[in-house]
């Protein structure tokens, strides 16, 4: 671990962070708001802090071309800590937040998309806060740390180990040998599907501000609304299907984005199994959850599949935007959300959970297994998308998938504890680990989590941070700048992220 190299790319995250802040500032000179000026500070004090961390810590010119995979994991989690820490001072010196603890659950929530709030009167606050909670989802969505590739050069191997410990999915996705040249064209991509999402809700009704608050949050998969009913409050049916079509295209797999930019062909998106899977999911559970509702809808259909597949495509997704109250809605359509909690969208996409990949692998895999049980001298191997999977990489889903079921399971019982009821604590869990935002119960659709205690919420932030960095990434806070990992060749290191030449940034597992 080289904590001079760390330190100084975490200064130089901070001066874009700091920048970042001016653009709510700009916002309150326009609105008239008094808190543009927390913002101007705030981003001048973040901005000073990051540069003088950066001369301070600044490291010798042959580090940053010899940088551990360690190295990477430790800018991924202190950068998305320290992120948060700065992140929260608008609100707590604009008066938003009166205690640190609410301070830091929103900007966890904001920066990790998941969406969960403990702001009760959104509509009465100053827009430019609002804005910057907007702002955080939209940075948080594609990654603070793929946008600090993105910008800034000079990283050596470490941009590549950047990029591969912020980004998500278990499956090796090669996309260009340059991963700064590939950063900053993922978020080209994403840039323009924002502001595609932010001229359909324009064209669908809503004002400017609404508008870009919503694209960013329904383009980033995080929530954050402006108006205390979230999407419901337009009460239009336009606007329900804009979003539904924003958040689903933002589920997909930026790597098949990225394809389609370099072949100019919509090919590869009909080739991915993963997306197959994604839309058939969704359409799956949209027909099942309006079969059960649609009793209570007196059987007007079109009012069914809209509601039925704006919560279905919100929580597959894990953006978290709502039109209705779905606690109303019976038991077998409540079961159907619940099951959508713990599968997300795709890998490499900017949604949370555990994503239908993982799912897909682990399918497969419990069949062959049966195979092998009925037959067993029959020899088979995993294939994603008709490319034999790495037994590592299943194992690695596995491994995954048990980390993830045992989080839900000890934080329920930390929940539990502290006083939440079962159903509560299980599904705030369910939602904040991945990365949701409302759950079913006490902090349900319509009520925010202010209510919880400030342990509870300390909790659910952490779940937040290990969600959105897929766990593995988090260990590094175990032990940090000591203790010895396994100890790799050079040459083993690089066939990590370099195969014939072409990176494969996309492995995190």
């Amino acid at each position: 671990m080289k904590p001079n190299y760390v330190w100084s790319s975490i200064g130089k995250l901070l001066m874009i962070i700091g920048c970042c802040m001016l653009i709510p500032a700009i916002a309150g000179i326009f609105y008239k708001e008094q808190e543009y000026q927390v913002f101007l500070e705030t981003a001048l004090g973040t901005a000073l802090v990051g540069a003088l961390l950066y001369v301070a810590k600044k490291p010798p010119t042959t580090q940053k071309s010899r940088t551990s995979l360690r190295d990477s994991y430790a800018i991924v989690a202190y950068g998305w800590i320290v992120a948060t820490v700065f992140g929260m001072l608008p609100y707590l010196l604009t008066g938003t937040f009166d205690t640190v603890t609410d301070a830091f659950f929103e900007t966890m929530s904001g920066l990790t998309t998941v969406g969960a709030s403990v702001l009760d009167d959104i509509e009465g606050t100053a827009k430019c806060v609002l804005l910057w909670r907007s702002l955080t989802h939209w940075l948080g969505g594609m990654g603070i740390l793929v946008l600090f590739v993105a910008l800034l050069t000079g990283q050596g191997t470490g941009a590549m180990q950047i990029f591969k410990a912020e980004s998500s999915g278990p499956v090796k996705s090669k996309l260009q040998p340059k991963m700064v040249e590939t950063a900053r064209i993922l978020w080209l991509i994403y840039v323009a599907n924002t502001i595609l999402v932010i001229l359909l809700y324009g064209l669908a009704g809503m004002n400017l501000f609404d508008a870009v608050n919503h694209g960013f949050s329904a383009i980033s998969t995080g929530g954050f609304s402006t108006k205390n009913l979230s999407i419901g409050y337009y009460d239009s049916a336009w606007i329900d299907w804009v979003s539904i079509f924003s958040m689903f295209i933002a589920g997909i797999n930026y790597s098949l984005y990225f394809y389609a930019f370099r072949t100019k062909s919509l090919r590869c998106f009909w080739q991915s199994l993963e997306l197959r899977v994604y839309a058939g999911v969704t359409v799956g559970a949209t027909v099942l959850v309006a079969w059960f509702i649609a009793p209570a809808y007196q059987y007007q259909l079109p009012l069914v599949i809209q509601d039925a597949a704006f919560q279905v495509v919100s929580i597959i997704t894990t953006t978290g935007f709502i039109t209705c109250d779905f606690e109303l809605w019976v038991a077998p359509a409540q079961m159907v959300l619940i099951l959508l909690l713990l599968c997300g969208a795709c890998a490499g996409s900017t949604t949370g959970g555990i994503k239908i990949d993982r799912h897909v692998i682990l399918m497969q895999k419990a069949v062959q297994e049966i195979r092998r049980f009925l037959h067993p001298n029959m020899v088979t191997r995993l294939k994603s998308n008709n490319k034999p999977l790495d037994e590592d990489v299943v194992l690695s889903v596995t491994t995954f998938f048990y980390i993830y079921m045992t989080l839900i399971v000890v934080g329920t019982y930390l929940l539990c504890m502290l006083g939440g009821e079962m159903l509560d604590s299980l599904t705030a869990v369910m939602s904040c680990l991945g990365g949701v935002g409302p759950s079913i119960g006490a902090w349900g659709p319509i009520e925010s989590y202010s209510s919880a205690s400030a342990l509870s919420k300390w909790i659910l932030s952490f779940l937040m941070m290990i969600g959105r960095l897929e766990i593995y990434t988090v260990l590094v806070l175990i032990r940090p700048f000591h203790g010895k990992w396994p100890n790799r060749s050079k040459k083993a290191v690089n066939h990590d992220f370099e195969e014939d030449g072409v990176i494969e940034p996309l492995v995190r597992d």
